[in-house]
């Protein structure tokens, strides 16, 4: 049944008709009568045919896709009876935040009709495309009918991802000192130069054109080769992160470290991920496309409700780092006792780099309270969080650690890209 309010003006107009026509003995009101009794029946004959013969579903294009792209869907109408169907609406309930557009069409007897639905994902996240409701009614909107098709569909939306053509991963410090480059006794694939022969070195390691054009033996150098595998880690804790909605330090957290992740990855690089959410998320370094789905997946429905401090991730991190390992921290958080934990590393021959997000910047305009003008309220935050923010830079500088700052609006792909890399 549909059209309740309609339903009920109809059946007190009909008690009204019948309740005048036998009251009154007249003709022409029995005339009405028997006619809106027809009309009744024949719109619900109408209605509860009107789905007879209709074949509908619907197809996901790209059930996997990135904040920013757009959903597609092909839906599909096929009327196999000799009848035209002039009004038939379709739709699917969802759980994303703005649905799939339903629509309402006609098809001609024994004809088909197509077409494409299309929306555009602004949050990452797992959602779902319920099956297919086809709806129709007779032309009074008295009655209707409607059948479901299908099974739901899941979609996975995954966060938005900067291309970063000259992201490159900082020289891990293998031997335990500085990451410039050292010359190393043993053999690596890294042949860098030759020199002369001295006592002690190996046979293997003579270059035998090179003594022979300079009349005496020659002996190849080589340099330390660097490993280049990733550990990401996304601080997650609630109290490092601020803002709301696509707008937040954490949507920018988690776009940092999937770009990051990805273009590790095209550089046929190994990643391993920790994500320090309400429950601990750790994907072990791998390569190539499985492992880029699993960390997809994982970031897209990671949220910031973590409540241990960075420092303590970072200290648990520790032992999955290994010799040559890089450590990219991404974090909002300028508690300076995470950067004391990274103070071992150099040492441990495991180098590191830190996206440091400018909390304050995500923050919303609010209102001034207790007599305050709203001039003096934000300008004691943002000093607040200027001193905190440069003694956090400051704390990673005194170390020789890469930072590259974030704050809310910047350009990405520039400040991650090296030209606006900085030490402090």
């Amino acid at each position: 049944m549909g059209g309740p309010i309609k339903q009920l003006r109809f059946v007190f107009l009909g008690t009204v008709l019948v309740v005048a026509a036998f009251s009154t003995g007249i003709s022409f009101l029995f005339f009405l009568m028997y006619l809106c009794a027809g009309l009744l029946l024949g719109a619900w004959f109408y209605a509860r045919n009107g789905l007879r013969g209709v074949r509908a579903g619907y197809h996901v294009l790209n059930p996997r896709a990135h904040v920013g792209e757009v959903l597609q869907a092909v839906y599909r109408i096929d009327n196999t009876t000799r009848w035209n169907k002039p009004w038939i609406e379709v739709w699917n309930d969802s759980t994303l935040p703005a649905g799939l557009p339903g629509r309402a069409i006609g098809v001609q007897a024994g004809a088909s009709r197509q077409w494409l639905a299309k929306v555009t994902l602004t949050r990452r996240g797992s959602y779902r495309l319920g099956a297919l409701r086809v709806r129709t009614g007779d032309p009074f909107g008295l009655f209707s009918s409607e059948m479901v098709v299908g099974q739901p569909t899941g979609v996975v939306v995954f966060p938005k991802v900067f291309d970063l053509p000259h992201w490159r991963l900082p020289p891990s410090p293998v031997d335990g000192s500085s990451p410039s480059r050292r010359r190393f006794e043993a053999a690596t694939p890294l042949a860098s130069t030759i020199r002369p022969y001295v006592h002690g070195d190996a046979i293997n390691r003579v270059h035998w054109l090179s003594s022979a054009r300079h009349g005496e033996l020659q002996v190849k150098e080589f340099d330390l080769e660097q490993a280049a595998d990733l550990w990401l880690l996304l601080d997650l804790d609630r109290s490092a992160h601020t803002g709301d909605g696509e707008s937040s330090s954490v949507e920018t957290a988690v776009s940092v470290a999937a770009s990051i992740a990805l273009r590790t990855l095209a550089d046929n690089r190994a990643v391993g991920i920790t994500a320090s959410a309400r429950r601990l998320q750790l994907l072990n370094p791998d390569r190539g496309t499985r492992v880029e789905q699993k960390m997809l997946h994982l970031l897209a429905n990671v949220q910031a409700d973590g409540n241990q401090p960075l420092a303590e991730i970072v200290v648990a991190t520790l032992p999955q780092l290994r010799r040559g390992m890089t450590l990219c921290i991404v974090s909002g958080s300028t508690d300076r006792e995470w950067v004391r934990a990274l103070s071992g590393l150099r040492r441990r021959g495991v180098g590191v780099v830190v996206v440091l997000l400018d909390r304050y910047s995500f923050l919303p305009k609010t209102s001034a309270a207790d007599g305050e003008t709203l001039t003096e309220v934000e300008e004691a935050a943002r000093k607040a969080a200027r001193a905190e923010l440069a003694a956090c830079r400051h704390a990673l500088a005194e170390y020789d650690i890469t930072t590259y700052p974030v704050a809310a609006g910047v350009n990405l792909p520039e400040i991650l890209g090296g030209r606006i890399r900085v030490r402090a």
